[in-house]
Parts: structure tokens; C-alpha cells; sequence
């Protein structure tokens, strides 16, 4: 069966294959902290259909926005990593399942979700409880979908072999000078795990919607561009607009 993948900005994407949807770090809001958005929510949050699961990858502020859980139904099961539960848990009554690395969940019959380590930090400012990070590979109907959350690069990705899909985050190149070392992909470390994990396709996510860094927000996809164009990858890399889909 084939794939659907629509970008709805930052690391928030919907995937859709037969009867089957997963959406990924829903943030639905206008604003992270004192941070607003530079490009609107592509819909409104009632017309988002309710998915089979919804993966939250970690705690950090963007990734993990409590108030956007609440417009999905209560049944709907949300997958994260250990930790994270007891916080979630306070503002939403829906099934949570928290799954370490190496581990797997089948919430619906021709889906299953495995969480794998990425390198990354998740401190949020309620406490040191929901550092824990996850990747996500994520199978349904057959199609394979890499899905590292936010990760600097691990040479260990590439043991995940040829998915049908990598959503890879991309991030600016200069980083904050409070950061010792990397905790996201630069765009040139993007394509490189596209190329190791041997990926048909790469959409990159984790870009122009929030901005990141001292780079213009706009940096990081202007850098994929280049890279895209003098390697010539525009097979590989679908560069997806704030809404836009593509069927695998």
C-alpha cells in the first residue's frame, strides 16, 4: 500500500498508509514559550483526522506540546519514551505507553513502532524526570519510516537498512555557544544518514517554523538546497511546503 506524508511544520508530519495514521510530535500552537511561529498551523486542529497512534519523541518544548494533546479523542494511545508518561499523564486521560530503546509496540494490526537511541537532551523546565529521547522506526502496511525525532548524527543509524521513508530533522549550522557539543543534524549530516541508512526517500522536517539558533530561519533548508543541487539528490530529497503531501 502506498504512503502519505504530509509536512504540518517542525518535527509535527502525518503519515497515512490504507487505514492506518501516525502523526508525529503534534505541536498545534501559535507559540513555544516566548517563541510564536513563523509560519500558521497549515489546518485547523479539528480538521486534523484522529490518528491510530500519535509518537512523541521527547520532552523539549517543541516536540512535546501538552495543549495540543488535548484536541485528539481520549482513545487515541500516545507512545513515548519512559519517563515522560507521568507528566503527560496530568493533562490528558488517553492511553499512554512508554517504550525503551530496542522495544516495540503493535497498536493496530499492520503497524509497529520500535524505539532506538538517539543522542539528544530533553530537559524540560518542570523537572529532570523527562530527559529520555527516542527515534522511532515505525512500519505500516510494509512501508519502513525512519524516524530519529531529534538527534545529532549516530554512526549506528546506519544499521537501519534502505527505509522507504527518513524524516530527518535538520538544524542551523551555528549553534547556541552554550551547547558543548551537537544535540541535532546539520543539513550535511542529514544526507549523509540518507545515504548510510541507504533511504529511498528523505523529507527533511525540524525547519522554518520555529527559529532556531543565530542563523537566519531560513539557513538550514538553503544549505540542504545546496547540497541537494550540486549532489544531485532532488530524486531523493522531498522538500515538502508547511501542508504539502507526497505519496510514496
Amino acid at each position: 500500500m502506498s504512503t502519505e506524508i504530509t509536512f504540518l511544520g517542525h518535527s509535527t508530519v502525518l503519515l497515512k498508509n490504507g487505514g492506518l495514521t501516525v502523526l508525529t510530535d503534534p505541536v498545534l500552537s501559535d507559540r513555544v514559550m516566548a517563541t510564536r511561529r513563523l509560519v500558521p498551523f497549515p489546518l485547523s486542529p479539528v480538521d486534523l483526522p484522529q490518528p491510530t497512534v500519535i509518537l512523541i519523541s521527547h520532552g523539549h518544548y517543541d516536540h512535546l506540546d501538552l495543549h495540543s494533546l488535548k484536541f485528539f479523542s481520549r482513545e487515541v494511545p500516545i507512545v513515548l519514551p519512559p519517563g515522560l508518561g507521568k507528566l503527560v499523564s496530568k493533562f490528558v486521560s488517553n492511553p499512554i505507553i512508554e517504550i525503551a530503546h530496542g522495544c516495540s509496540h503493535d497498536p493496530a494490526i499492520g503497524l509497529a513502532i520500535s524505539a532506538f537511541p538517539v543522542t539528544h537532551s530533553a530537559l524540560r523546565l518542570s523537572g529532570i524526570n523527562y530527559r529520555g529521547c527516542n527515534g522511532y522506526w515505525i512500519e505500516m502496511n510494509g512501508s519502513k519510516i525512519f524516524f530519529p525525532g531529534d538527534s545529532a548524527y549516530r554512526t549506528d543509524f546506519a544499521s537501519f537498512r534502505e527505509p522507504d521513508l527518513a524524516l530527518l530533522p535538520i538544524a542551523p549550522c551555528k549553534h547556541s555557544f552554550f551547547l558543548k557539543k551537537r544535540a541535532d543534524l546539520t543539513p550535511a549530516e542529514a544526507i549523509r544518514v540518507m545515504e548510510e541508512t541507504g533511504a529511498k526517500k528523505m523529507v527533511p522536517i525540524h525547519w522554518g517554523t520555529f527559529k532556531l539558533g543565530f542563523e537566519a530561519a531560513d539557513a538550514p533548508m538553503e544549505a540542504l538546497k545546496q547540497i541537494v543541487a550540486e549532489r544531485n539528490f532532488a530524486d531523493r530529497v522531498a522538500i515538502l511546503k508547511h501542508g504539502e503531501s507526497l505519496t510514496l
